[in-house]
Protein backbone atom coordinates (compact mmCIF):
# COMPACT_ATOMS: atom_id res chain seq x y z
CA UNK A 1 0.00 0.00 0.00
CA UNK A 2 2.72 2.64 1.03
CA UNK A 3 4.45 1.88 -2.41
CA UNK A 4 1.43 2.62 -4.40
CA UNK A 5 0.72 6.10 -2.11
CA UNK A 6 4.12 6.94 -3.71
CA UNK A 7 3.83 5.81 -6.61
CA UNK A 8 0.14 8.04 -7.30
CA UNK A 9 1.83 11.08 -4.92
CA UNK A 10 4.81 11.24 -7.52
CA UNK A 11 2.22 10.83 -10.78
CA UNK A 12 0.09 13.58 -9.49
CA UNK A 13 3.23 15.78 -9.01
CA UNK A 14 4.72 15.27 -12.88
CA UNK A 15 0.57 15.25 -14.33
CA UNK A 16 0.19 18.89 -12.59
CA UNK A 17 2.01 21.25 -15.58
CA UNK A 18 -0.55 18.90 -17.84
CA UNK A 19 -3.76 19.82 -15.56
CA UNK A 20 -2.78 23.44 -15.82
CA UNK A 21 -3.00 23.37 -19.75
CA UNK A 22 0.32 23.47 -20.48
CA UNK A 23 0.31 21.05 -23.36
CA UNK A 24 -2.99 20.26 -25.97
CA UNK A 25 -3.79 18.48 -28.75
CA UNK A 26 -2.16 21.61 -30.81
CA UNK A 27 1.44 20.52 -28.35
CA UNK A 28 1.73 16.54 -28.85
CA UNK A 29 3.98 15.02 -26.58
CA UNK A 30 6.51 12.65 -27.49
CA UNK A 31 7.27 9.15 -26.08
CA UNK A 32 10.34 7.01 -27.18
CA UNK A 33 11.55 3.65 -25.67
CA UNK A 34 15.26 2.21 -26.19
CA UNK A 35 16.85 -0.66 -25.05
CA UNK A 36 20.34 -2.50 -24.99
CA UNK A 37 22.06 -5.17 -24.39
CA UNK A 38 25.52 -5.72 -22.37
CA UNK A 39 27.62 -8.48 -21.27
CA UNK A 40 29.08 -8.43 -17.92
CA UNK A 41 31.75 -10.35 -16.20
CA UNK A 42 29.74 -11.79 -13.00
CA UNK A 43 27.26 -13.18 -11.60
CA UNK A 44 24.05 -12.00 -11.55
CA UNK A 45 23.80 -11.68 -7.63
CA UNK A 46 27.16 -10.01 -8.53
CA UNK A 47 26.08 -7.64 -10.45
CA UNK A 48 22.48 -6.26 -10.02
CA UNK A 49 23.91 -4.66 -6.80
CA UNK A 50 25.57 -2.35 -9.03
CA UNK A 51 21.84 -1.09 -10.80
CA UNK A 52 21.12 -0.12 -6.94
CA UNK A 53 21.10 3.30 -6.55
CA UNK A 54 24.01 3.37 -3.80
CA UNK A 55 26.41 0.92 -5.47
CA UNK A 56 26.08 2.83 -8.90
CA UNK A 57 28.81 5.41 -8.00
CA UNK A 58 31.32 2.14 -8.17
CA UNK A 59 31.06 2.64 -12.03
CA UNK A 60 29.13 5.87 -13.27
CA UNK A 61 31.26 9.20 -12.60
CA UNK A 62 29.49 11.96 -11.01
CA UNK A 63 26.78 9.96 -9.52
CA UNK A 64 26.02 11.61 -6.58
CA UNK A 65 22.24 11.22 -5.49
CA UNK A 66 20.55 13.18 -2.39
CA UNK A 67 18.63 10.31 -0.80
CA UNK A 68 15.18 11.71 0.86
CA UNK A 69 14.01 8.09 1.88
CA UNK A 70 15.97 6.68 3.59
CA UNK A 71 18.10 9.31 3.71
CA UNK A 72 21.39 6.86 4.68
CA UNK A 73 20.45 5.52 1.00
CA UNK A 74 19.19 1.63 0.71
CA UNK A 75 19.53 -0.69 -1.81
CA UNK A 76 15.98 -1.56 -2.25
CA UNK A 77 12.24 -0.82 -3.52
CA UNK A 78 10.77 2.27 -2.34
CA UNK A 79 14.08 3.99 -1.90
CA UNK A 80 13.54 7.99 -3.18
CA UNK A 81 16.30 10.12 -3.83
CA UNK A 82 16.80 13.64 -6.26
CA UNK A 83 19.59 14.14 -8.89
CA UNK A 84 20.75 17.17 -11.14
CA UNK A 85 18.94 16.79 -14.60
CA UNK A 86 18.45 18.48 -17.78
CA UNK A 87 18.98 22.32 -18.06
CA UNK A 88 19.35 22.40 -14.22
CA UNK A 89 15.72 21.25 -13.45
CA UNK A 90 15.95 18.14 -10.15
CA UNK A 91 15.23 14.50 -10.79
CA UNK A 92 13.44 12.39 -8.56
CA UNK A 93 13.35 9.35 -8.80
CA UNK A 94 11.82 6.00 -7.09
CA UNK A 95 13.35 2.80 -7.14
CA UNK A 96 9.55 0.84 -8.32
CA UNK A 97 11.93 -2.75 -8.31
CA UNK A 98 14.53 -4.15 -6.90
CA UNK A 99 15.48 -7.84 -6.38
CA UNK A 100 19.13 -8.65 -6.72
CA UNK A 101 18.76 -12.45 -6.22
CA UNK A 102 16.19 -12.50 -9.81
CA UNK A 103 18.10 -9.50 -11.60
CA UNK A 104 15.85 -7.10 -11.69
CA UNK A 105 16.08 -3.29 -11.08
CA UNK A 106 13.39 -0.67 -11.52
CA UNK A 107 13.15 2.77 -11.45
CA UNK A 108 11.04 6.02 -12.37
CA UNK A 109 12.47 9.13 -12.47
CA UNK A 110 10.61 12.67 -12.67
CA UNK A 111 11.54 16.14 -13.85
CA UNK A 112 8.60 18.30 -13.39
CA UNK A 113 7.40 19.96 -15.69
CA UNK A 114 9.55 18.48 -18.53
CA UNK A 115 9.84 14.26 -18.69
CA UNK A 116 9.03 11.16 -16.95
CA UNK A 117 11.04 8.32 -17.60
CA UNK A 118 11.33 4.78 -16.87
CA UNK A 119 14.56 2.80 -16.45
CA UNK A 120 13.88 -1.26 -16.34
CA UNK A 121 16.95 -3.24 -15.75
CA UNK A 122 16.93 -7.21 -16.29
CA UNK A 123 19.92 -9.31 -15.47
CA UNK A 124 20.00 -12.67 -16.94
CA UNK A 125 23.21 -15.98 -16.32
CA UNK A 126 24.67 -15.92 -19.67
CA UNK A 127 27.41 -18.53 -19.39
CA UNK A 128 29.69 -19.88 -16.19
CA UNK A 129 30.79 -16.51 -14.09
CA UNK A 130 28.89 -14.12 -17.05
CA UNK A 131 25.40 -12.28 -17.05
CA UNK A 132 23.43 -10.05 -19.51
CA UNK A 133 21.39 -6.98 -18.49
CA UNK A 134 19.20 -5.92 -20.60
CA UNK A 135 18.27 -1.83 -19.94
CA UNK A 136 14.76 -0.61 -21.23
CA UNK A 137 14.65 2.42 -21.31
CA UNK A 138 11.39 4.83 -21.51
CA UNK A 139 11.19 8.90 -21.84
CA UNK A 140 7.62 10.63 -22.12
CA UNK A 141 7.43 14.66 -22.35
CA UNK A 142 4.93 15.65 -20.08
CA UNK A 143 5.20 19.69 -21.82
CA UNK A 144 6.13 20.02 -25.20
CA UNK A 145 9.43 21.58 -23.34
CA UNK A 146 9.97 17.75 -22.82
CA UNK A 147 10.27 16.94 -26.34
CA UNK A 148 13.50 17.86 -27.23
CA UNK A 149 15.08 15.82 -24.45
CA UNK A 150 12.74 12.55 -25.14
CA UNK A 151 13.87 12.82 -28.94
CA UNK A 152 17.63 12.16 -27.72
CA UNK A 153 16.33 8.43 -27.28
CA UNK A 154 17.77 7.03 -30.47
CA UNK A 155 19.96 3.78 -31.96
CA UNK A 156 23.00 5.98 -31.40
CA UNK A 157 22.22 7.04 -28.35
CA UNK A 158 21.46 3.56 -26.98
CA UNK A 159 24.65 2.17 -28.79
CA UNK A 160 26.73 4.76 -26.83
CA UNK A 161 25.32 4.01 -23.42
CA UNK A 162 25.81 0.37 -23.95
CA UNK A 163 29.39 1.05 -25.10
CA UNK A 164 29.59 3.17 -21.47
CA UNK A 165 27.37 1.08 -18.98
CA UNK A 166 29.62 -2.51 -20.45
CA UNK A 167 33.27 -0.85 -19.98
CA UNK A 168 32.33 1.16 -16.92
CA UNK A 169 30.54 -1.94 -15.43
CA UNK A 170 32.74 -5.04 -16.29
CA UNK A 171 36.09 -1.97 -15.13
CA UNK A 172 33.83 -1.61 -11.57
CA UNK A 173 33.79 -5.25 -11.34
CA UNK A 174 37.58 -6.42 -12.33
CA UNK A 175 38.23 -3.27 -9.40
CA UNK A 176 36.67 -5.67 -6.92
CA UNK A 177 38.20 -8.54 -7.73
CA UNK A 178 41.53 -7.24 -7.23
CA UNK A 179 40.43 -6.20 -3.28
CA UNK A 180 38.99 -9.41 -2.73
Amino acid sequence: MERTSRLIAIAILAFIDLKEGRAGPSAPLEQRTESFTIKLHGAVSEVTPLFGPVQEEEWAPGWNPHFLHPVEGAQREGVVFTTPGPAGRERIWLVTAYDAGNGHVNYVLITQGFTINQINIQVQPDGRGECKAIITYRHSALTPDGNQEVTKLNAHWAEEEREHWEAAINAALANRALHD
